[in-house]
């Protein structure tokens, strides 16, 4: 009778058992968040309120290219989530506009963050997901 008590508290319930972690939770990205945080610091110290004259966003967007791959003027009032998605439509998967024109995906080698930092590379180098290896043409000079 004890030994069956003290296993079954020493059980734990399935309530009270940790989810793994879910490394693209946060931002539901093509690439884990991890790369998106890596990003973001990087461009504008990860400040989602970034506005320059030229460049809007966590990721310090171009503005006309903002435009082209969201139909927004701006990130301003955008979610670190939409942005993240604006971005993945930017690299990844291109945009269809309001007037039915399509903007392709155009890669992620035009962040200077990503071309200058080995760390955000390993996650375009390393990702299996099929609307990144057209891009990964760039990792063979970078990862072998």
């Amino acid at each position: 009778m004890a030994l069956a008590l003290i296993t079954a508290l020493s059980v734990p319930s399935p309530a009270s058992a940790a989810a793994p972690h879910d490394p693209f939770q946060k931002y539901h990205g093509i690439l884990p968040d991890a790369y998106y945080l890596g990003l973001a610091r990087c461009e504008t110290g990860n400040n989602p309120n970034h506005s320059t004259r030229s460049y809007t966003g966590m990721f310090g967007i171009y503005r006309p290219t903002f435009r082209h791959w969201s139909n927004y003027s701006s990130a301003k009032g955008l979610t670190p989530r939409q942005q993240v998605k604006v971005a993945d439509a930017i690299a990844f998967k291109g945009h269809t506009n309001f007037d039915g024109s399509r903007a392709p995906a155009i890669g992620v080698w035009g962040w200077g963050c990503v071309k200058g930092q080995k760390s955000l590379q390993a996650f375009i180098c390393r990702s299996r997901h099929t609307l990144v290896a057209r891009w990964k043409r760039g990792c063979a000079t970078v990862h072998k």
